[in-house]
């Protein structure tokens, strides 16, 4: 009689693991989390769920759509907040982060407050950024205007929110960053495959490569290389 067969059991790698799963799934469930983390911490779960996106919008790092999405059936409608996911790579967690909240005040004044014109921040969303510890600045830096149409913020030391993101779990922290450069950033500056030759004396323009030599047909003078 042969005695029991043994199986050995392999170990598996929780990291190797994460691989296998569908980084949607991953990634808008950290990003779930981190919103819900920062409505319960800095404006008592007050918020509504709104739909979470990354949008590429040029020249900014997130931003806030008013009652952008309707459900059909539900017939109700639902705010949008949407990260740039071009910035997501070059920039800290914790930046990442106070953006979201920012369009998170955004979404607060938009349900609690009193909004202005589209994209325009006001008075009232400047305090409540006080409140939960971004201080609004045009330059994202001590000095600039607080109120505008294009206002940014730095996070206030030792404020709510920092205080928030140091004891925010590290498992709401968004997993995948984008490998697109930023806007401007990796460009390669345009080749001079072409440059413009124009007629000393009648002023013709016509174009080819660098360095021809090239003489008008109708007045016989010389064309000169410009830029």
């Amino acid at each position: 009689m042969t005695g029991p067969v043994l199986f050995r059991t392999k170990q598996i790698d929780s990291k190797a693991m994460e691989g296998t799963r569908s980084p949607t799934k991953v990634q808008f469930t950290a990003y779930e989390q981190m919103f819900g983390f920062f409505n319960r911490r800095l404006f008592g779960g007050g918020l509504p769920a709104c739909l979470l996106n990354f949008s590429r919008k040029a020249k900014t790092y997130g931003f806030f759509a008013p009652q952008r999405w309707k459900h059909e059936d539900a017939k109700e409608v639902r705010h949008e907040i949407s990260l740039n996911p071009a910035s997501l790579r070059t920039r800290k967690p914790i930046d990442v982060a106070s953006t979201l909240v920012h369009e998170m005040v955004h979404l607060w004044q938009q349900e609690c407050g009193r909004p202005s014109r589209t994209g325009y921040h006001n008075a009232e969303w400047a305090a409540k950024m006080d409140e939960v510890g971004l201080t609004p600045s045009s330059t994202a830096a001590p000095g600039g205007a607080r109120v505008g149409q294009a206002v940014s913020h730095y996070i206030a030391a030792g404020g709510r929110f920092a205080e928030a993101f140091a004891a925010m779990p590290s498992k709401f922290l968004l997993p995948w960053s984008c490998e697109e450069p930023e806007e401007g950033q990796g460009k390669k500056p345009p080749s001079r495959n072409k440059v413009k030759y124009t007629c000393s004396g009648c002023a013709t323009n016509v174009w080819g490569k660098p360095g021809l030599s090239v003489v008008c047909g109708d007045c016989q003078e010389t064309f000169e290389e410009g830029t």
